[in-house]
């Protein structure tokens, strides 16, 4: 606006002016003088930023050059360094005697990790290979990616419900795609983790996949749904996040590119290790992000119990997290993420494993479009009134949204699909 000027003659205005403008620079002088100088700095990146951690496991063998009396951090600059550059790609870490063998190879050109060691003393660190692999599923909406976010333990009756616990991560992907509040698990297989999650990842029970409780020992009899996305797809990499042992060991795609171990129950770790993931140019073609924290295994599992609420809204923040890292994508809008929120069982008083209503209560969230609204919708609305069972409720969706057959068990919503 116009400065009123009507009591002011020109020359008292033009001085005033000059005054406040001199009184602000000497302010601002001041102001630059106060701040010091290490609030002005820029902090170098840590090494290990250039790295995913995986604890309490290492590759067995194929160990090129050894370090002592190092810390992490140090293993890391020593694997960038340019003397080691060319063939340097992981390294296993000794936690108690601080030590480092650095790697000419991944876990996934040697068979993988190895988890048990006695006291689990290593932690292994993989080098982020560059910008990433290129994805190589493209659609006429971009290029297809699949986030699957498994949270344990918790009952489709608990989301979006009067008094319920407040999810505005998970209710603004229901909002921009598609809710069933009763995923039908249990009924021919125990409502345990094992035989859920082996269900969800084949599109079988587990009297055809073969895991049929919680003993790491059951391998899948199936191929895991990552499996069959890179035989069609065999550039195509897929990671996994997980802090129970099933879920990185048994449980994972045979073909993992990418498995990080988190700490038991620090949902931090596995939401930062996806992140990272979704930092990359070219992040995996699909992701699977374990979130144990739900399956509280105490109290109640209620929709209403207090205890029971918190641990849903804290996961809740954290894929809120991760839902930011991804819309914050330079390239988002030119790609397509199907990102499904599902889970493996309810439960009942304290515990799961039987076949009571609450126990088999599992939930399922799917969308296409999340701060994506270009996207012609894949499944929109609130599907519970159609029975969905668990063998159809991640595998048979993610297949048909890439377009691979299905030949599971499962069968995906009728509501959902590509026309």
């Amino acid at each position: 606006m116009t400065p009123f000027r009507s009591v002011l003659t020109r020359a008292v205005f033009v001085r005033s002016r000059r005054l406040i403008a001199a009184a602000a620079a000497v302010a601002a002088g001041a102001a630059a003088l106060a701040v010091p100088p290490a609030a002005s700095a820029q902090t170098a990146p840590s090494p290990l930023s250039s790295f995913t951690r995986t604890i309490n496991a290492a590759i067995s063998g194929y160990n090129r050059e050894h370090l002592a009396g190092v810390t992490p951090a140090a293993c890391a600059t020593a694997c960038l360094a340019d003397a080691r550059k060319t063939w340097c790609v992981s390294f296993d870490f000794y936690k108690n005697a601080q030590q480092c063998d650095l790697s000419d190879k991944r876990a996934a050109d040697v068979g993988g990790l190895k988890t048990d060691y006695a006291g689990n003393p290593y932690d292994h660190y993989s080098l982020i290979p560059g910008p990433g692999v290129p994805n190589p599923i493209v659609g006429p909406n971009g290029r297809k990616h699949v986030l699957v976010i498994g949270i344990d333990g918790l009952r489709g009756d608990a989301l979006f419900c009067t008094g319920c616990a407040v999810t505005p991560a998970l209710s603004a992907l229901a909002g921009s795609g598609a809710f069933h509040g009763n995923v039908l698990a249990g009924g021919s297989q125990a409502t345990l983790s094992g035989p859920g999650w082996g269900t969800l990842f084949t599109g079988f029970w587990a009297d055809q996949h073969g895991v049929t409780s919680n003993d790491i020992a059951l391998p899948l009899r199936k191929p895991h749904l990552f499996d069959r996305i890179k035989s069609a797809y065999p550039t195509a990499t897929v990671a996994v996040v997980g802090d129970w042992a099933n879920i990185t060991g048994n449980l994972k795609p045979a073909g993992a590119d990418y498995v990080v171990a988190n700490a038991a129950k620090n949902s931090q770790q596995a939401t930062d290790a996806v992140k990272g993931w979704l930092s990359w140019t070219n992040p995996p073609a699909a992701i699977f992000y374990y979130l144990h924290n739900v399956d509280i295994h105490a109290a109640s599992y209620e929709p209403l119990n207090a205890n029971y609420q918190s641990r849903i809204a804290g996961e809740d923040a954290q894929i809120q997290q991760v839902l930011d890292a991804l819309a914050a994508r330079p390239t988002y809008t030119e790609e397509e993420w199907l990102i499904v929120a599902v889970s493996d069982h309810g439960g009942t008083g304290s515990g799961h494993g039987g076949q009571s209503a609450g126990e088999r209560d599992a939930a399922l969230v799917l969308t296409n479009r999340y701060r994506n609204p270009s996207k012609p919708a894949y499944c929109q609305g609130d599907l519970t009134g159609t029975p969905l069972l668990q063998t159809g409720a991640l595998t048979p969706h993610v297949l048909d949204f890439l377009g691979l057959p299905n030949d599971t068990a499962g069968t995906r919503h009728p509501a959902c699909g590509r026309r």
